[in-house]
């Protein structure tokens, strides 16, 4: 009997290992320019989301990492307000306005349930500035076969984006899936905001 309880005990230790370890932000595809070279001296950022608070919040914690690395950043909603996305046109203005040569876009695709397949698609290059924001609420393409399954806890799929201001092509790109049991997703930018920035340091794309 005893050593029934030990064992069904180290089951549910591995179980609940196991699942804390599904927990956070994870790298599902990445691309990236490996022609590209040195740090940018300042960026844009931008939260592409059909509501207005998480794209506020998404870029003042962009903003702050950024800075404290050590590195120029501004949010778009701070010079180009409303809550409406705004056109492709005022935002290259605007860049070339402040002088910014790196543009990082954040685009929410979707939300799981857990327990749902959640399929991600990844374009082999992604597509250049102009391309990509005509069709920026739109779904990606080319299939690869990247595949997740989640079970217990809701699922937040991203893309990450920087794009080089002077020749409106992307220099990284890359799919993520933050994962979380409770909190609500506005708890979870800032620990998906920190694997980001720990993944562009890496890559020395930021200081």
């Amino acid at each position: 009997m005893k050593s029934r309880i030990i064992q069904a005990l180290g089951i549910v230790i591995v179980s609940i290992g196991l699942l804390a370890s599904c927990y956070g932000t994870k790298m599902l595809a990445e691309w990236r320019d490996e022609e590209y070279r040195g740090y940018p001296q300042k960026i844009f950022v931008i939260g592409v989301s059909t509501e207005y608070g998480p794209r506020s919040l998404v870029e003042d914690e962009f903003v702050r990492e950024l800075k404290a690395r050590g590195n120029d950043a501004i949010a778009s909603y701070a010079v180009l307000p409303g809550r409406d996305k705004p056109t492709k046109e005022a935002v290259l203005a605007k860049v070339q306005e402040l002088g910014a040569d790196v543009i990082i876009t954040v685009k929410f695709l979707k939300k799981d349930v857990g327990g749902a397949q959640t399929p991600l698609r990844r374009v082999a290059v992604p597509q250049g500035f102009d391309s990509s924001w005509d069709s920026y609420y739109g779904g990606v393409s080319n299939d690869v076969g990247i595949r997740d399954i989640s079970y217990g806890y809701d699922v937040i799929s991203m893309e990450t984006t920087l794009y080089q201001t002077s020749t409106r092509k992307p220099i990284w790109s890359a799919m993520s899936q933050t994962s979380y049991e409770q909190g609500g997703p506005m708890k979870q930018i800032k620990p998906f905001t920190t694997a980001i920035m720990k993944k562009l340091a890496q890559e020395k794309l930021v200081r």
